[in-house]
């Protein structure tokens, strides 16, 4: 399906996440590839990147536990990868995917197309805070480290409730971080820098035991959290040993993008007190047939 233009809300918060993924070309350039995730590796496994970033596309899926030829909206759909894959074999959803920038659908279109799913895929450009849908019309909504961007929360909550059917399901793949008044203070203002850089507005709310309560605020039921931080660490050591070693090329000014190559500095060193959450829940009611 054609991608549809649609005009967000405007907010200093969207402007900075759309500045900061715009001038971020090495998501799809570098050897992401248009992933703009972390990866999924078992516990005793070997890492490989290509295989742990499916694999935790492959587990959002099976979170979402949906029949197929549901209906789903991928809540920042970015480039596509993840509703490629969920609207591929054998998940076979129907995926709405809506972003901020015009620029990743069109790439997103295109990666659909090349990979057969473009029949079953539909993107617009806008707001998952102000969504184009009528009451109770999905069956399914998740975000992969996108509501990290929701500004306000409660307003992208409030649609995913809205939109979702009586017992449709979210599914939440985002991060979990310390209490702010915890970090001492050199790390307080370079979090504070990195969280403005890239807006990411809702991320302070995210505090490790948060989302049962934020989630119950949000009127959804059958919350269940599961900590899946040691799995990903594989892919933070991944990114910090590659922004060592490309630290020459940044220093001779070869296009790295400093926000990245500062989170990736920062992020395996202090895996210890960082988090990654899988967040299910239900909007009350009982799930009608698609």
């Amino acid at each position: 399906m054609a991608t549809e233009e649609r005009t967000g809300r405007t907010t200093s918060t969207v402007d900075r996440t759309v500045s900061y993924y715009v001038g971020s070309p090495d998501y799809l350039n570098g050897p992401l590839a248009g992933t703009c995730h972390f990866g999924y590796t078992p516990i005793g496994e070997p890492f490989a990147l290509n295989a742990a970033l499916r694999s935790m596309e492959t587990l959002l899926g099976q979170k979402i536990a949906l029949p197929p030829g549901s209906i789903v909206l991928d809540a920042g759909c970015g480039f596509g990868r993840v509703t490629t894959t969920l609207a591929s074999e054998p998940f076979g959803l129907n995926v709405v995917g809506i972003d901020l920038i015009p620029e990743r659908l069109r790439e997103a279109s295109q990666y659909t197309k090349a990979h057969d799913v473009s029949g079953k895929v539909r993107l617009i450009n806008g707001s998952y805070c102000d969504l184009p849908f009528s009451d109770s019309s999905i069956s399914g909504v998740f975000t992969m480290e996108t509501l990290v961007h929701a500004d306000p929360l409660e307003a992208a909550l409030g649609e995913f409730w809205r939109v979702l059917k009586p017992g449709g399901r979210l599914v939440l793949f985002e991060y979990s971080v310390p209490e702010r008044a915890t970090l001492d203070p050199l790390r307080r203002w370079v979090t504070d820098a990195m969280v403005q850089r890239i807006g990411m507005a809702s991320i302070a709310r995210f505090t490790h035991d948060a989302f049962s309560a934020i989630l119950q605020d949000a009127q959804f039921e059958n919350i269940d959290v599961k900590d899946i931080s040691r799995n990903v660490w594989p892919t933070w050591r991944w990114l910090f040993f590659r922004a060592i070693r490309n630290l020459p090329r940044f220093l001779n000014d070869e296009g790295m993008d400093y926000t990245n190559l500062v989170a990736s500095y920062l992020i395996w060193p202090y895996r210890y007190q960082l988090g990654y959450k899988v967040v299910t829940a239900t909007k009350p009611g009982a799930q009608s047939a698609e």
